[in-house]
């Protein structure tokens, strides 16, 4: 929140700016005020202080979604194994439940959300109704019941299950809302760079919790924070749902796919056999397909990146050049993390100009290259120049996944003659084949780690010549 009040405060000036419009410092001021457009996307400064405007909306939401997540990700694992100690068996019965359940629950609310004459058609709605039960299910999931027994396998179960089921809802109302509310191409890439700013923003209570907790030491501290969290995440939810709805009817008789003008509900037979005719559309598509398919590839790129920099770095980077514990180590695992994000944001009038499909294909292409020169390194420095390439290369694409399927749903409608794009469906099918990757990247990245001796490194910390590099 508090770029924002930043943003605000700055486009205040900018509005002092322009009505004094002093006499001898005209020309400074204009610098001024045309540096902070840039900055700010170009965007006009009364839409901006309007809540009525997308990129508040969007924002918003993503840092609600950004702040939980990144919480749920890093800390999920270790409360439930190393302080609620959960038995094995229920843990890995857990993880298979969810591998299955975050996979379907996509489509399910994407199918809810773009079914014709639903009141689920209402992006915002969707965000207001469902925000309340998401926080709560996030706070559930710190709340221990008894450990070390088979009910703390049966909590873990309820609590991912919960937990993924509201947050998808909202994750595809979100997405949905990106498509539908930034029609201009400039908005939409100012958009990616709010979110981005929102992002940046969320991951530093990773930083906040660890030193008020004590990495852990402290749970009701860290079990006040989540609460915390959630109450902040709530506002921002309240925000990114008061925007205007954003489709062209209203919430509760609007129809996507309706075939009439009027605001009649179709009919429960047709109404599923429009949304069926519509998904074999869109899965029939050539260009749909080469993006699920790249952005799987992609996605099981950044979840290795994010699960396994540290492996990396302890096994090809010798401790005489980055110690534990360094801070050096910090500033570059501070490099990898944040560095596409920061270069995502400075670069907004970049990917305006060039477009977002030849901004991905040269990081594709940037990849590649460094990816061939890998096999011919040797020298520990090259290998960190070659992770810090790779990292850019792969976080900085994924924000822009949101702006190309934003643009394919907006080509699909005008192919079929919709009368508008059917975003939360688009949204959700594209989670269905990339999800898995989240879940498949790790599994095939240890066996390739193993195949090298890794269990035996993890078991005598002796390293062999296959696996690290050697001084």
């Amino acid at each position: 929140m508090l770029d924002f009040r930043n943003s605000l405060r700055h486009l205040h000036i900018e509005l002092i700016l322009h009505n004094c419009r002093p006499t001898v410092t005209v020309s400074r001021s204009s610098k001024i005020v045309a540096r902070l457009r840039r900055w700010l996307g170009e965007i006009n400064c009364h839409d901006m202080l309007n809540r009525d405007n997308p990129l508040v909306a969007i924002a918003s939401g993503q840092f609600a979604l950004s702040i939980m997540q990144v919480m749920f990700m890093f800390y999920y694992v270790k409360i439930y194994l190393n302080i609620f100690h959960v038995p094995q068996v229920w843990f890995n019965i857990a993880q298979t439940l969810f591998m299955f359940w975050n996979a379907i629950n996509d489509p399910l609310f994407g199918y809810m959300q773009d079914k014709p004459g639903s009141w689920l058609n209402s992006r915002t709605r969707v965000i207001r109704s469902f925000a309340p039960f998401l926080v709560i299910s996030f706070v559930f999931m710190w709340v221990p019941w008894s450990e070390g027994s088979a009910l703390e396998g049966m909590h873990l179960i309820l609590s991912l299950f919960l937990y993924d089921a509201f947050f998808s809802a909202i994750g595809v109302a979100w997405g949905a809302l990106f498509a539908d509310s930034t029609k201009e191409p400039r908005l939409r890439v100012a958009a990616m760079k709010y979110s981005q700013i929102a992002i940046l923003a969320s991951v530093n209570i990773i930083a906040i919790t660890e030193k008020l907790s004590h990495s852990l030491d402290r749970l009701l501290v860290f079990q006040t924070i989540t609460v915390v969290v959630a109450l902040v995440a709530l506002y921002c939810f309240m925000i990114a749902g008061s925007l205007r709805p954003s489709l062209p009817f209203s919430a509760e008789k609007g129809s996507l796919l309706a075939d009439v003008d009027d605001f009649t509900t179709p009919a429960r037979g047709k109404e599923m056999t429009s949304m069926w005719d519509a998904t074999k559309e869109i899965l029939l598509e050539r260009d749909f397909m080469a993006i699920i398919g790249s952005n799987f590839i992609h996605t099981a790129r950044s979840v290795s990146h994010m699960n396994f920099a540290s492996i990396a770095t302890e096994l090809l980077i010798p401790q005489t050049i980055l110690p534990k514990g360094s801070i050096r180590l910090s500033l570059f695992y501070g490099v990898l993390t944040l560095g596409p994000q920061i270069l995502l944001i400075l670069n907004e009038r970049l990917i305006n100009k060039c477009g977002a499909y030849r901004i991905l294909m040269t990081t594709y292409a940037i990849s590649f290259f460094s990816g061939l020169t890998f096999f011919f390194a040797s020298d520990p420095y090259f290998i960190m120049i070659f992770m810090v390439i790779d990292s850019i290369t792969v976080h900085s694409a994924a924000p822009l996944f949101n702006i190309i399927i934003s643009d394919f749903i907006d080509d699909d409608a005008k192919r079929h003659s919709r009368k508008s794009g059917l975003s939360s469906l688009v949204f959700s099918l594209n989670a269905l084949v990339v999800k898995p990757a989240q879940s498949i990247a790790p599994v095939v990245v240890v066996y390739i780690l193993n195949a090298y001796g890794y269990q035996n490194y993890v078991d005598t910390k002796q390293s062999t010549a296959d696996l690290a590099y050697e001084t």
